[in-house]
């Protein structure tokens, strides 16, 4: 999944870093906690995160690219429609990718909150 994420905003960086490339800027993925150990406080903060600020970031980036792509219109090279194709799909995995990791983390987080507090070491009786 690391490794599916590094090569996703390698392709952003990547793409944006061209000649042709496109005036839009790819939002960086936020820090996804682990529901394994983070509190919860901080697993809803990145939560609010993720809706209030990375969601709306890679509507923008995407919109972004559409209005681009519709400006140049008829004179776009195949390349750049490529670019533009790859950059859009890029963001869209991205941002499914985040998605699928807080929810990894939630559930994480969910099956510790349930799992049975480990019992107290049993008092021997000392009154005889």
């Amino acid at each position: 999944m690391r490794k599916i994420m590094i090569s996703i905003l390698g392709l952003l960086v990547l793409s944006t870093a061209g000649q042709a490339a496109t005036q839009c800027r790819a939002p960086l993925a936020p820090a996804i906690p682990d529901g394994k150990t983070a509190p919860k406080e901080e697993i809803l903060a990145a939560l609010s995160t993720i809706k209030k600020d990375f969601q709306p970031a890679i509507k923008n980036f995407q919109n972004c690219i559409s209005t681009e792509k519709a400006a140049i219109g008829d004179v776009a090279t195949e390349a750049q429609l490529a670019e533009w194709d790859q950059l859009f799909d890029a963001a869209y995995a991205l941002e499914t990718m985040v998605a699928n990791k807080m929810n990894e983390t939630i559930r994480a987080y969910k099956a510790r909150a349930a799992a049975p507090a480990e019992p107290a070491a049993e008092k021997k009786d000392t009154t005889n």
